[in-house]
């Protein structure tokens, strides 16, 4: 299998961008799988597209729909909840695929239109969100199976009326006094590596 590449992400404010820059703060779309809201960097989003007929194709891992064209390009689509070992749903009209570069090992030197496609389908796209990176801390605080494909929890401070301030759960597992909106951000590297076959094996 595949190993992710990269150093682990710094939790103290001062993570660095794959192309070496420090930075405080990160981009990332938002979307919902299930009922837990999650994100990726835009810098890995390459579109946003309605969900297509898939081809499917043989002796790959349950979590593979199968193939698509997009702009002359053939990627393979990831069910995003399959791979999170979550329980599979049926599609609705929100659904989207979500058209992802994987990112670049820290030793390639390789393009972003070089580097490989991936779809991946999520239940329905929120928005952009801006979130510090003093506001993301690792994710010791999940158990759940898709926990090993998590980079690190981004809190961001809800505004919402003093009326509404009351203790709610937020985020998966976690209560709070404090009204905030909780997304886990996703390891790309993980979530895209894996192997189709070898001898017969599916990994």
């Amino acid at each position: 299998m595949a190993q992710p590449s990269g150093s682990p992400s710094n939790y103290d404010g001062s993570q660095r961008h794959p192309t070496g820059e420090l930075r405080l703060a990160r981009d990332v779309l938002t979307f919902h799988i299930a009922e837990e809201e999650y994100g990726i960097g835009i810098e890995h989003i390459r579109e946003i597209i309605k969900h297509r007929l898939v081809t499917e194709v043989p002796r790959v891992p349950g979590f593979v729909a199968g193939i698509i064209a997009v702009r002359g390009q053939v990627m393979p689509v990831l069910d995003l909840r399959q791979r999170l070992r979550m329980r599979a749903a049926s599609l609705s009209a929100k659904s989207r695929i979500l058209i992802v570069s994987r990112p670049a090992a820290s030793n390639e030197n390789v393009s972003e239109e070089e580097r490989e496609r991936f779809g991946l389908v999520v239940d329905r796209v929120n928005e952009v969100v801006r979130i510090h990176e003093v506001d993301i801390e690792p994710p010791t605080v999940l158990s759940g199976k898709e926990s090993d494909f998590v980079e690190g929890i981004g809190r961001i401070r809800a505004e919402v009326d003093e009326s509404a301030r009351r203790e709610a759960r937020f985020g998966p597992g976690m209560i709070t006094t404090e009204p905030q909106r909780i997304i886990i951000l996703l390891d790309l590297v993980k979530v895209l590596s894996f192997e189709v076959m070898r001898s017969g094996r599916m990994f």
